[in-house]
């Protein structure tokens, strides 16, 4: 009789997405000689996001993933979510990009925040960071829900919302 090993094949799954994530790396991160970042080139990075740089790429299209290939969080174990994660944050870290979540926020809901980054239009810049940021300034709306970190100053009696 045939018994299907599930968990094993989770792992082999996780063990696939850990290598297409290391693949996603941008390459010219790691190429050696890369010419160092000129003020003119910092500027003009400045400039398009001050003037309303209107990107008209997803993530997806730089590093090559596409969310569709990533399970639900519930298919993985807290463990392998977080070897995900991090390995994720890394190699958006090298397209000079960040997520920008609660520290409290479960595994699960994070792993959901950056996969759907791969989705989202974005700009690759040469100098700096850019930022994924869920924040609307609306506590009682935010996507993080009782997990954001705005809740707690946004319920005190002594904030004014207007």
């Amino acid at each position: 009789m045939f018994v299907y090993n599930f968990r094993q094949k989770m792992n082999e799954l996780t063990a696939l997405l850990l290598i297409d994530i290391s693949n996603g790396h941008n390459p010219s991160a790691f190429e050696e000689g890369t010419p160092e970042q000129t003020v003119e080139n910092h500027f003009a990075d400045v400039e398009k996001y001050l003037y309303g740089f209107t990107p008209m790429r997803t993530f997806s299209s730089y590093c090559g993933l596409e969310s569709q290939y990533f399970p639900p969080a519930d298919f993985f174990t807290d463990e392998e979510l977080l070897l995900i994660c991090n390995a994720f944050e890394k190699m958006m870290f090298s397209w000079n990009l960040g997520v920008d979540y609660p520290e409290n926020l479960p595994i699960a809901r994070r792993y959901k925040a950056i996969i759907q980054t791969l989705d989202m239009k974005t700009g690759i810049v040469s100098s700096g960071m850019l930022h994924f940021d869920y924040c609307t300034g609306n506590a009682p709306d935010c996507v993080w829900k009782e997990y954001c970190p705005c809740l707690r100053i946004w319920n005190s009696e002594t904030y004014d919302h207007e």
